[in-house]
């Protein structure tokens, strides 16, 4: 093998890496995550927060931190509903568990794409708002 053959073995890798680059899909950008006891502590000092819960309806209805706001993730209108939201506020976002690329995250993803600025990812989501024995409302 000539170095010109490895030259331009190397050359066809290197446009095949920058062409498949071009067709992806854009890279997902993670939110900031912040746990339980400092969105508690959030939620109480600053009347500019909201709680965004991302979750069904029916799971809203089961429980939810009280005075949380719910767009559910899985409707198609949510991009239409969460641009009506006020973009000075800061939205402490979350579903059920929130792991990293889930339902909040995806719902954080969409906020940005649409201007928001202000958004932090809830660390556990519900689940661990329950864990640490931190209030549920069912109204």
């Amino acid at each position: 093998m000539t170095k010109s053959t490895v030259i331009q073995g190397l050359c066809i890798i290197f446009v095949a890496i920058l062409i498949a680059g071009c067709n992806s899909e854009p890279a997902t950008t993670l939110s900031s995550g912040i746990n339980v006891q400092t969105a508690k502590r959030m939620i109480v000092q600053n009347k500019d927060v909201v709680v965004l819960d991302v979750r069904t309806p029916k799971e809203f209805a089961r429980g939810h931190i009280e005075g949380a706001m719910n767009i559910n993730i899985h409707d198609p209108a949510f991009p239409q509903l969460a641009s009506t939201l006020d973009r000075d506020k800061l939205y402490i976002v979350h579903c059920a568990l929130n792991p990293r690329g889930g339902r909040g995250d995806k719902s954080i993803n969409i906020m940005n794409q649409l201007g928001f600025s202000n958004t932090l990812s809830m660390d556990g989501g519900l689940r661990a708002w329950k864990r640490a024995g931190l209030p549920i409302s069912n109204t």
